[in-house]
């Protein structure tokens, strides 16, 4: 369930955002995959208690925002450009952010290419993107096989069949609401808004543009915390995290929470909140 909040009109599309606290402190939350805006509502409580302005939109094509039918309206390019556009519309001063899974990939290519926007940035489970290359084995690749798995022709049908068991049993068994994300989920508009992150965004494509020396990233001047969990199915890998020291040209900091899922602010969400809290508060830091 989303949080609540107000629609806005960004680049032909209604976003659903989440926009509470006055104060000229703001922190953008962006989630990841399969989740909204709601799965903020611990840290976003506390932030707003805490005397922050928190800005939560549910991303592209998952709760009360649009969710386009078409692949290529969930591009890198669009979804940054959408956000780019939400920080113009609300006239933010120089901010916070904060993402978690594909909302992390977003907060990285943000903090990469704007940096004068961003006063601190906090990636939760990924680590800089141009570390994903750092270990190009049979095992890292392996890693990704929900990303391959949710770009396939009949991922959407396979998921939602026999009351989503494969969606329960082995993509997402474990979710810590995985009833709340199979209920949107029935809806084949919500699926395929999911989906289209995966099909728009192609590991495939990355790689190559890697290998063909296309793709280039270079370091982080936004000061960065980096939580990893070691309960993480889908990013295991805690290497690529703490990596990330070499790829910075500003504060690094990194923390590692023991047991949690790849949902660590839902599992542990005092951990995560006073994490954020911590980081967030400390100086006035620009790398």
């Amino acid at each position: 369930m989303s949080l609540p909040g107000k629609k806005i009109q960004i680049n032909e599309v209604n976003y659903h955002v989440y926009d509470e606290g006055d104060s000229d402190q703001v922190v953008i939350l962006l989630h990841g995959q399969p989740d909204t805006s709601g799965m903020w509502e611990h840290q976003a409580t506390a932030l707003v208690g805490a005397g922050f302005r928190v800005i939560a939109p549910d991303m592209l094509g998952y709760g009360e925002t649009d969710k386009p039918q078409a692949a290529a309206r969930y591009t890198a390019d669009h979804i940054l450009a959408d956000i780019l556009a939400l920080i113009e519309h609300l006239q933010l001063p120089k901010m916070d952010i904060v993402g978690h899974d594909w909302g992390a990939f977003a907060s990285w290519e943000l903090v990469l290419r704007k940096p004068e926007l961003f006063r601190k940035h906090v990636a939760l489970a990924v680590g800089h993107p141009g570390g994903i290359f750092d270990d190009m084995s049979m095992a890292s690749v392996k890693t990704n096989w929900y990303m391959f798995m949710n770009g396939q022709e009949h991922a959407a049908e396979l998921y939602a069949q026999n009351n989503f068991k494969f969606m329960r049993e082995a993509l997402l068994p474990s979710h810590p609401d995985l009833d709340e994300v199979t209920s949107r989920m029935a809806d084949p508009v919500a699926m395929n808004g999911m989906l289209n992150w995966d099909r728009a965004n192609q590991m495939v494509s990355f790689y190559l543009a890697h290998v063909s020396g296309e793709l280039e990233y270079g370091n982080c001047k936004v000061p960065t915390m980096g939580v990893w969990s070691s309960g993480d199915a889908y990013l295991p890998e805690e290497s690529w995290m703490t990596g990330t020291a070499q790829r910075m040209d500003a504060d690094w900091r990194y923390e590692r929470i023991e047991g949690a899922s790849h949902w660590m602010m839902m599992d542990e969400p005092e951990t995560v909140t006073n994490l954020l809290l911590d980081w967030l508060r400390v100086g006035d830091s620009s790398g």
